[in-house]
C-alpha cells in the first residue's frame, strides 16, 4: 500500500528536496505541497491524504492551527509535525492540537519515513518522553490507563497494579498492550521507563525489574 503524503513547509527548498528524497521511498507518495497553513488546509480537503507533514513556523495560518483543523475535519488523516524546535513548548502545543507525530528537522530522511509509515499504521512517533511537556499521556490514554501507568512508575508488578486498582492481572496486561501500540512502544521494558521517566519514583530502580 502506497502511503499518500501532504508536505507543508514555507521554505521551497525544503518541500522541493524533502519531496525528491521521500519519492525514493517506494511506499510513499507526495502528492501535494503547500507553503502556508491555509494551503494545507485546502489541499488536505482536496486530496486526503493518509499523512500530512506540517511545518509548525508558517505564515498566515500556523502549523499548529492548520494541524487542529486538519485532524478534526479528517479523522483519518494523520499529521506528523515537522519542526527545527525540540523544545518541550512547541512539542505540546503540537500534540495539545492532534498530531500523531513530531520530527525534527535534523533527523535523517530514512528517519522521517520510518515516521510516516508508523503514524498511518495508527502508531505514534513522538521524541523521547523525557523532552515532552505536559505528558502526550494526557491526551492519548484513558484515565485508567494513565492510573496504571503511574503504579508502573512506582515499581509495582502487574499482580500489584491488579490489586490496588481492584481489577483482573489480565485486565493490566490489556492496558499494557494498548499504552503500548498508543505511544508506539514495543516492549514492556519501554513501557516501564517511559512511565518512570514521565512520574518518577523513589523506587525507580524496583520499576525496572519485570512487571
Amino acid at each position: 500500500m502506497t502511503i499518500k503524503v501532504l508536505l507543508a513547509d514555507d521554505h521551497k527548498m525544503v518541500r522541493d528536496g524533502l519531496g525528491v528524497l521521500l519519492s525514493k521511498e517506494p511506499d510513499i507518495d507526495v502528492v501535494a505541497y503547500a507553503s502556508d497553513g491555509d494551503e494545507a488546509i485546502t489541499l488536505a480537503q482536496a486530496w486526503k491524504p493518509e499523512v500530512v507533514l506540517m511545518d509548525i513556523c508558517m505564515p498566515g495560518t500556523n502549523g499548529i492551527d492548520a494541524a487542529g483543523r486538519i485532524v478534526k475535519m479528517l479523522p483519518r488523516t494523520r499529521v506528523i509535525a515537522l519542526s527545527a524546535q525540540g523544545e518541550r513548548p512547541f512539542i505540546s502545543q503540537m500534540v495539545e492540537a492532534g498530531v500523531q507525530g513530531y520530527v525534527l528537522k535534523d533527523q535523517s530522511v530514512k528517519t522521517l519515513a520510518q515516521a510516516i509509515r508508523t503514524v498511518a499504521s495508527g502508531q505514534t512517533w513522538l521524541p523521547e518522553s523525557s523532552e515532552i511537556l505536559g505528558g502526550p499521556e494526557k491526551r492519548l490514554l484513558s484515565r485508567r490507563e494513565r492510573v496504571v501507568l503511574t503504579e508502573l512508575a512506582a515499581g509495582k508488578r502487574a499482580r500489584e497494579v491488579a490489586e490496588a486498582m481492584g481489577i483482573s492481572t489480565k485486565t493490566v496486561d490489556t492496558y499494557r498492550r494498548r499504552m503500548m501500540t498508543k505511544l508506539g512502544l514495543e516492549s514492556q521494558a519501554e513501557l516501564v521507563k517511559y512511565a518512570v521517566s514521565l512520574h518518577g519514583s523513589s523506587r525507580n530502580s524496583a520499576a525496572y525489574r519485570q512487571v
